[in-house]
């Protein structure tokens, strides 16, 4: 049975739509993506992974980091850690950067160890993006990986500044951050943090000590 917008609900969509996910979205209104993106269409706004998608498509270094995603699929983990290095320090925009960030990270384990299993890093990475941030969420926290690990501290961090969580977010970027400092420079220009970086109590965070 098709969704019945209601009056308010398009008046959300059309003032908050760009600052929520497409999954986020859905699930505020009780239907599936699909609907949604649909009448996102129809009324001419679109959901914030929508507008990085559209600027993804317009940047010269979206190819560049394609190439090197599928480097990781194929495991040529050096030469994706080169393209992805490029990506990040040439491409404005802060949501690619902050993409090859997180398959860098990715890369720069799997060169330094031997392990032929599957990296569960890139696995929370992938349901990320596809917006499962319960399920990404669930791989950062299984074993207290984001305890040890930076990389699940700083994408565990996101998802929950994502979901309005700033309290965890803070926590666990503040891990990531004392494991890593370059992650602090990441977070300054990451989309994810924008709501954390504007919250006073949380703002000394991205501020180099």
């Amino acid at each position: 049975m098709a969704k019945r917008w209601k009056p308010a609900e398009i008046t959300y969509l059309k003032r908050y739509a760009s600052k929520r996910q497409l999954s986020e979205l859905a699930e505020r209104f009780k239907t599936d993506s699909k609907t949604v993106e649909a009448k996102l269409a129809e009324v001419g706004v679109a959901a914030r992974d929508m507008v990085a998608a559209r600027s993804f498509a317009d940047d010269p270094n979206v190819q560049l980091f394609e190439r090197a995603v599928k480097a990781t699929y194929q495991k040529k983990w050096r030469e994706a850690a080169k393209m992805l290095e490029q990506v990040r320090r040439r491409t404005d925009l802060s949501s690619l950067a902050e993409q090859a960030h997180r398959f860098l990270m990715v890369c720069e384990d799997r060169l330094t160890t031997k392990e032929p299993t599957v990296d569960p890093f890139l696995e929370a990475v992938f349901l990320r993006n596809r917006g499962e941030l319960d399920r990404a969420l669930q791989v950062c926290l299984r074993s207290g990986r984001a305890s040890k690990d930076q990389r699940f501290a700083y994408l565990a961090a996101a998802i929950h500044a994502a979901q309005g969580d700033h309290a965890k977010a803070a926590k666990f970027l503040g891990k990531a951050i004392e494991a890593d400092s370059r992650n602090r420079v990441v977070a300054t220009r990451d989309e994810d943090f924008d709501s954390l970086r504007s919250d006073p109590d949380f703002s000394s965070l991205f501020v180099a000590s």
